[in-house]
């Protein structure tokens, strides 16, 4: 009996969490390790699109319900993740080609979606891997996903639409390879700033965070990133932090090297006022989307803590 991640942020606001999904809701350890130590969970799959409008007009809240009722139970925040993406859409989605049902299938989807959790999901991702990964620093480009080409000003709707619904819920922009030192990182900053500079409401950026021992920020890179995302009045959230081992996984020093790359973000968003919670993308190594044999998460596949979650707990005692 290990006192728990959550255990250790006394009476603070900040958030800890990972993402969870209501097919594991039936086993003990499963749900034991996750309510010991996260105050905050989000849905893997449940409340995206097609997990809630798989079928044209018919909305399911089924799954994602259960993830706010497990949350509740908990005393835990269910993190809203996410309204519009371009990623596994439903088909009749993909086909629409017009900007005016496009736009209209966007208004309709967040209006339902928002309103159906008023008042329970406090934060929403509103939009999701809009920038295109081979942008260049200076300029931001968007992605031409099937939604830019029907609607190009699509996040303006989406997050204007989204603050009409619902006045005090908090929205988000969420992308991958945003946390610094890379091209995308500085595009997606001046998306961000446009945003803002033009009055489209935004209240935060989450950062996924999908890293690997290779390939990651150094910490200052990435308390640099927060503090201009601060600068902007806006809130910072590390939101599918896992850490990829590519190669010499079995290697005794492995675990050490994956805990620096965690150490490093926890230490970068708490040391900024501005970063408000750090979630990482799974429970243990057997549920995760990358493969279990690169080792991303803070519990091995027998949900063991690792020295990656013993470097986490250390950091917050």
């Amino acid at each position: 009996g290990y006192g728990g991640l959550r255990d250790y942020l006394g009476s603070s606001a900040f958030k800890i969490g990972a993402a969870v999904n209501s097919i594991y809701f039936t086993n003990e350890k499963y749900v034991n390790t996750t309510t010991t130590n996260f105050n905050m969970i989000v849905a893997e799959n449940a409340c995206k699109f097609s997990g809630i409008q798989y079928t044209q007009g018919v909305y399911n809240f089924n799954d994602c319900d259960k993830h706010l009722e497990f949350a509740e139970k908990n005393n835990m925040e269910l993190r809203g993740h996410c309204l519009i993406w371009h990623a596994y859409p439903p088909s009749w989605f993909e086909k629409i080609t017009t900007d005016t049902v496009m736009n209209k299938t966007i208004v309709n989807h967040i209006t339902k979606v928002l309103t159906h959790y008023q008042g329970k999901i406090k934060i929403w991702d509103v939009v999701n891997e809009a920038i295109d990964d081979g942008t260049p620093s200076d300029e931001f480009k968007f992605r031409k996903s099937f939604l830019y080409n029907a609607l190009p000003n699509f996040v303006d709707i989406a997050f204007q639409t989204a603050r009409e619904v619902d006045p005090s819920v908090k929205l988000f922009y969420n992308d991958y390879n945003i946390e610094g030192g890379l091209s995308k990182s500085e595009a997606t900053y001046l998306f961000v700033k446009d945003l803002v500079k033009r009055g489209i409401p935004i209240d935060g950026v989450g950062f996924q965070y999908h890293v690997s021992i290779k390939f990651q920020p150094s910490l200052e890179t990435v308390k640099e990133t927060i503090e201009k995302y601060c600068q902007l009045g806006l809130e910072v959230h590390i939101t599918e932090m896992d850490v990829k081992c590519e190669a010499n996984c079995d290697s005794s020093n492995v675990d050490q090297l994956q805990s620096n790359v965690y150490s490093n973000a926890l230490n970068a968003c708490l040391s900024s006022s501005c970063c408000t919670a750090f979630l990482v993308w799974g429970i243990n190594d057997s549920n995760t989307w990358i493969s279990p044999e690169q080792k991303p998460l803070l519990f091995d596949t027998s949900y063991n803590p690792k020295p990656q979650y013993t470097a986490l707990l250390n950091i917050l005692k």
